[in-house]
């Protein structure tokens, strides 16, 4: 989850593209079910500048994939959820 004030500080067209595809607020991702497009990866990467973030990749597979149980090649992705990245 982003801080409210982190959140406030962001530009506008980050706020409204997370706002788009925002998670519920019971789950840990920041955003769920964005789809797996060039301009989403840009503004993923636009938001990587202020806040550390992970993208995990979601998909089904097809005739041509066989998806591992445990993840999904960003490739073969249909969509994807933004979580924040854990200070370790």
């Amino acid at each position: 989850m982003i801080d409210p004030f982190t959140r406030f500080c962001l530009p506008r067209s980050l706020q409204v593209w997370i706002n788009e595809h925002d998670a519920p607020d019971r789950e840990s991702a920041i955003m769920k079910d964005v789809p797996n497009t060039p301009f989403n990866h840009f503004m993923a990467n636009q938001l990587k500048r202020y806040v550390k973030i992970r993208r995990k990749y979601r998909g089904s597979s097809s005739e041509t994939y066989r998806r591992p149980t445990a993840y999904c090649h960003k490739a073969h992705a249909d969509r994807f959820a933004v979580y924040v990245r854990e200070a370790s």
